[in-house]
């Protein structure tokens, strides 16, 4: 949906708002085909992990000369094993670490606050209650509709301490994070079952990404087709990979690819800021993903990242460690409580450009609203669709009608 025209890629807006993320675009690295998932790693993988973890540090070093770096520090695995590696393999480096909360009593903000000190890193604690007023500006950046672009103030704070930011991207779709995900794929995983019926599980999976009358949200102009959505999964599904290892592609190919880095790759150029990874690096993505699912994954105990989790148990402050999956993620009943309400009803309604443009249905709008007092699941499904349309609704008065400007505020 890149562009700064009045022309339109409709059926790139029916995927971001069903996936989260458009595969029409060009991505940051290399799509991976399901021969690169076909196992074949299985001797010292810890130990060509850490080799290659050193490797990828010292080179990153070599090749930026810094003496210090931020990162975002949550209570998670891959930022706290990158912040171990980092003081590991490159001692003399000064880290400096950054943690957001959103004023919820659940964030981990304490806890990255805790391992910081503890590693001897100074520690910057951000809060930030409202994260839509600003959203032309970052919408302006990512030039695509999505509303879930927080972690641009993390950014932008670490920006004034240093060029070098060092992110978690990968760990989760590299060596198995997603686990609650793969255990509901697994238990519902039909015997027999073709492509579509995987594609179909895959993204009942997701279900926070659609909504149950996705297919009325939209307006005449898109033409939605959940058939068309499915085929976009085909390549993933329709091969003789495990059935894991075929989530680990799609997982690959999908959010990484053209959701979290694209967006880091824009807030990255726009603030002059060099965004890194300990995992995304050729030779590191080559490795993992011939590592058997059963090394990473382990489906009794639920428990996923198994290669990582093995490797910072036995650094201090992580010796009993407990799988994490929350990281900066804003609770959404709070948000609406706090502020989104007010600015989403404002501009998500029967008079929004999109409705009128006949993009997204009026009628869908109001009913989604009434759907916002069902349960707790239903209500956080329609909310995450109506800051989806909000998203949209920006990016249309930024980039079609002009009757935005970037620095305007919601």
């Amino acid at each position: 949906m890149h562009t700064t025209s009045p022309k339109i890629r409709y059926s790139s807006i029916s995927e971001i708002l069903t996936l989260r993320y458009s595969p029409q675009g060009r991505p940051p690295l290399r799509p991976l085909s399901h021969r690169d998932f076909v196992p074949t790693n299985t001797e010292d993988v810890i130990t060509s992990v850490l080799g290659m973890i050193r490797e990828t540090l010292e080179s990153k070093k070599r090749r930026l000369g810094f003496k210090s770096v931020c990162m975002s520090l949550s209570a998670g695995i891959d930022s706290g094993l990158t912040l171990v590696m980092i003081k590991k393999f490159l001692p003399g480096v000064k880290v400096k670490c950054f943690s957001m909360g959103f004023g919820d009593k659940d964030d981990e903000t304490e806890r990255a606050r805790e391992i910081a000190e503890a590693y001897d890193c100074d520690f910057y604690g951000i809060e930030k209650r409202d994260i839509l007023s600003d959203l032309p500006r970052l919408v302006s950046i990512v030039r695509e509709p999505r509303w879930n672009l927080y972690h641009y103030y993390l950014m932008e704070e670490a920006r004034k301490e240093s060029d070098v930011f060092f992110a978690g991207d990968g760990g989760d779709e590299l060596f198995g994070g997603y686990t609650f995900r793969y255990k509901k794929f697994l238990s519902l995983l039909p015997r027999g079952g073709g492509w579509r019926e995987r594609a179909k599980l895959y993204l009942s999976c997701h279900e926070r990404d659609w909504v149950p009358d996705q297919e009325k949200m939209f307006g005449s102009r898109v033409r939605f087709s959940w058939d068309r959505i499915y085929r976009i999964f085909k390549p993933y599904f329709d091969n003789r990979l495990d059935a894991l290892d075929q989530v680990f592609l799609a997982d690959f190919n999908g959010k990484l690819l053209y959701d979290w880095l694209p967006a880091n790759k824009a807030f990255g150029r726009a603030l002059r800021l060099n965004i890194e990874s300990i995992f995304l690096n050729r030779k590191m993505i080559k490795f993992a993903t011939h590592v058997p699912w059963q090394m990473k994954y382990d489906p009794a105990e639920g428990r996923g990242k198994l290669v990582l989790h093995s490797i910072l148990s036995t650094h201090k402050g992580f010796e009993d460690l407990k799988p994490v999956k929350k990281g900066f993620s804003v609770n959404l009943d709070s948000l609406w409580e706090r502020s989104s309400r007010e600015i989403v009803t404002r501009y998500v309604n029967e008079d929004s450009s999109v409705v009128k443009e006949k993009i997204i249905s009026g009628k869908w709008i109001e009913g989604a609203y009434r759907k916002l007092e069902g349960d707790s699941e239903t209500r956080l499904r329609y909310l995450n669709k109506l800051l989806g349309v909000l998203a949209l609704e920006v990016w249309f008065k930024l980039f079609v009608s002009k009757e935005l400007k970037r620095s305007d505020k919601l």
